[in-house]
């Protein structure tokens, strides 16, 4: 497999890791995932764009919010490494096709759920109820496995 492919692979999930950063940081607090945008957890100041790139950022600041200085939780890039990672193993393993992008997505929701459950001991509606709305719709759609191997 071309490893310039792999490495858009790793670009593009540690993007959609950041954006699972988000989520698991939002979500149990009842916050929205959209506004505002990126910022701080210790001053909330707006995070720059250039400020925003996937493990890179953390790496360039050291781990510290350039507005203040607070220390930012090695979470953050560990999170948006999984995320990397885990779509380079959806594109090793399926190549380019929607299977996976759907495998793919269905593992950043495994580690959403993972991280909230970790920290505050509980799943989301939104995710276990939109999941299952989401697996029952693949299986019939037969793009992973159909609803006989699905139920047994």
């Amino acid at each position: 497999m071309d490893e310039l492919y792999l490495l858009f692979s790793f670009a593009f999930g540690s993007v959609v890791g950041s954006f699972l950063n988000v989520c698991i940081h939002r979500l149990p607090r009842g916050e929205s995932i959209i506004r505002p945008g990126s910022h701080c957890p210790h001053c909330r100041s707006p995070i720059a764009f250039y400020d925003n790139a996937p493990i890179l950022s953390y790496l360039i600041l050291r781990g510290r919010c350039r507005s203040c200085g607070g220390r930012i939780s090695p979470r953050y890039p560990l999170v948006e490494a999984m995320g990397g990672a885990g779509a380079v193993a959806a594109a090793i393993k399926f190549g380019f096709s929607p299977q996976a992008l759907i495998y793919f997505a269905l593992l950043c929701s495994l580690i959403v759920v993972s991280f909230i459950d970790l920290d505050h001991m509980i799943i989301p509606d939104e995710i276990s109820l939109g999941g299952l709305a989401v697996g029952l719709a693949l299986s019939f759609l037969h793009l992973l496995h159909g609803p006989k191997e699905a139920l047994g």
